[in-house]
């Protein structure tokens, strides 16, 4: 009989150890489950708090003006001061505060760059050792504007739309834009987009022509209003004078004189008078081999 007692008590032993190693077993898979909940809840926490902070981090940065400098390499001397800033304040919202560790940093700032209309490329973007960037790029050149509607659009040498407009007839004296007024279709309004239109294409090719003559600032329009009927431009001076200059530079037409012929009358009315349209309120006529001056509706009303 004291043998049976003795098994008996061994065996619940034995079932006492075993319940309460699976009951050691449980609360070590239980902990598990425990930890692995709580770090999954604090990678969602960072995945939905991070990119809103690093968004609040930078609204915070540009309002205080920590923007990343833009410098530039062989810059322009109309690309000033202005525009910098503004290039660098578009270049720290695609690049974020905070993200110099970012390996994506040079790629954004180039992409950026290039968003902004002022650059035919972008060479090369290096970081600079105050946390900025230093920029070869190939520039846009403003060259003109475009009257259309209650705006002047600044336009470069090929016709192309640039970022930077004004009211009509208030552009900066300088540099000085000859304006393309009279055009008859609107722009596509995306930067770097060509501007279209035929009579537009005219006005820049004689405004080109015009480039290397010293009386080019007294130029104040060129009008193709007339383009679609007759295929002909006008200059107009900044006294309200009108040159009736005649078909595109290009377009070469035996019913008119060369356009060397036509700068030729112009240079020697500049060189004789200081002027190209001998005084405000006339039209000269240099399409033909006589030049012809008349008053405009205007001054013989006067």
């Amino acid at each position: 009989m004291a043998r049976s007692s003795r098994n008996k008590s061994s065996s619940l032993a034995d079932r006492f150890d075993a319940f309460r190693a699976s009951l050691r077993a449980g609360a070590a898979r239980a902990s598990l489950i425990t930890c692995g909940l709580v770090l999954l809840g604090f990678v969602a926490l960072l995945a939905w708090g991070v990119p809103r902070l690093r968004v609040r981090l930078d609204a915070l940065a540009l309002a205080a003006g920590n923007t990343s400098v833009v410098d530039f390499r062989d810059a322009p001397a109309w690309f000033d001061a202005r525009r910098r800033a503004e290039v660098s304040e578009k270049v720290s919202m695609a690049v974020g505060y905070g993200s110099v560790l970012d390996p994506h940093r040079l790629a954004k700032a180039k992409a950026a760059l290039m968003t902004t209309g002022w650059f035919k490329s972008v060479e090369q973007v290096r970081l600079a050792d105050d946390g900025g960037f230093l920029v070869a790029a190939t520039f846009v050149r403003p060259f003109a504007v475009v009257r259309h509607g209650e705006f002047d659009f600044l336009v470069d040498d090929e016709g192309c739309l640039l970022p930077m407009q004004w009211t009509a007839g208030h552009r900066p004296a300088e540099p000085h834009y000859i304006a393309i007024v009279g055009t008859s279709e609107p722009n596509r309004g995306d930067f770097g987009t060509p501007w279209p239109g035929a009579d537009l294409a005219a006005g820049l090719e004689l405004a080109t022509t015009l480039l290397d003559r010293p009386w080019r600032t007294e130029v104040a329009a060129i009008d193709v209003s007339s383009f679609r009927n007759d295929a002909t431009l006008t200059l107009i001076t900044r006294n309200d004078g009108r040159v009736l200059w005649g078909r595109a530079p290009g377009d070469r037409s035996v019913a008119e004189v060369t356009p060397d012929s036509k700068l030729s009358t112009l240079d020697h009315l500049y060189a004789t008078s200081g002027r190209i349209d001998s005084g405000g309120g006339r039209i000269i006529d240099v399409r033909g081999d006589l030049v012809t001056v008349r008053g405009t509706a205007s001054a013989e009303a006067q």
